[in-house]
């Protein structure tokens, strides 16, 4: 961890953002239309955070390690907003999910992020070519609808690896991870929706000039979960028809070795009967009697036959 925890900081004047470039980040107020984006780990973010005023409680939110999407609103219009997205990073997971805390104050957005997030960086890439968003309420928008869009693109990957699977005979295993990485997603994108639902019902003034914008996100952040609902019930649904497989083979198994048995247990009687190597057993001085013997042993199991396909066995 080191002492500069500020990565980036654009001003929005209304046309073009601008990059400003901070001498002395620990030193420097909070200013309205601007975007702060921070390394969560970094030593001097909790002091700047305090010589900026903000709350013990907000800072804690923003710092700490483990916290599930929320939405908070305070008094004085202020807002915290938690949000989560996919892990795009090159040997990350995607559903070991990296979060986005955003605090709202006077018009000028924080943000804090522990690694690196795709939907940032794509949107530090689109300010520096001149073509990003122009305020901080299309800003703050613009962060919702690309974590949704990369969670929307993992979806569709999954939805399309489900179907393939459905397809064809698979391994039950790969149906057991993705269900496992789709629990997960649920297991933060509930939430987010309803923090999203929370955000567009505030009313917030500041930013009431992207209403639309923040019910479209909400929109999506809805459509995805109940995508993502769907995709556990047709996994249900893929587990069932593989458990069902299973017993049926099972059964059939089971009902070929029981007439298997069946047939060879009244012959397994009588060789083992005569077999008994006592004084007194027909045939023993008879050079016919073996003949006759297999002879009756081939009648009883034409005769087994018979029984079990009159009794409709097989």
């Amino acid at each position: 961890m080191t002492d500069n925890f500020l990565i980036d900081q654009w001003q929005f004047n209304g046309v073009d953002a601008q990059q400003i470039k901070v001498q002395d980040e620990h030193q420097s107020k909070v200013q309205p239309r601007n975007w702060y984006h921070c390394q969560r780990e970094s030593l001097g973010l909790r002091k700047w955070l305090q010589f900026n005023d903000i709350e013990p409680g907000i800072i804690d939110s923003l710092l700490k390690d483990d916290t599930r999407p929320r939405f908070e609103l305070y008094e004085d219009g202020s807002f915290l907003l938690i949000l989560r997205g996919v892990n795009l990073n090159e040997g990350a997971k995607p559903d070991d999910m990296l979060s986005i805390r955003l605090f709202w104050r006077d018009n000028s957005l924080i943000t804090t992020r522990k690694v690196s997030s795709r939907t940032i960086s794509n949107i530090r890439s689109a300010l520096l070519k001149g073509n990003g968003p122009k305020s901080l309420p299309h800003l703050l928008m613009a962060i919702i609808a690309g974590l949704n869009l990369n969670i929307e693109k993992f979806l569709n990957q999954t939805e399309e690896r489900l179907f393939e699977l459905d397809e064809v005979e698979h391994d039950d295993n790969e149906l057991h991870l993705i269900h496992k990485r789709i629990l997960k997603l649920r297991r933060f994108l509930k939430p987010q929706r309803y923090a999203l639902n929370d955000l567009v019902e505030a009313n917030i003034p500041d930013i009431n000039s992207v209403e639309t914008h923040s019910w479209n996100v909400l929109d999506t952040s809805t459509r995805l979960t109940e995508s993502m609902e769907f995709y556990l019930e047709q996994i249900q649904v893929m587990k069932s028809e593989i458990a069902q497989d299973q017993a049926e083979k099972m059964n059939r198994n089971t009902y070929l070795f029981t007439i298997v048995a069946a047939i060879f247990l009244p012959l397994g009687f009588l060789t083992g009967l005569l077999g008994i190597n006592i004084g007194g057993m027909p045939g023993v001085d008879s050079p016919t009697a073996f003949t006759l013997f297999c002879a009756g042993l081939g009648v009883t199991l034409l005769i087994e036959l018979f029984l079990l396909k009159w009794l409709r066995f097989f």
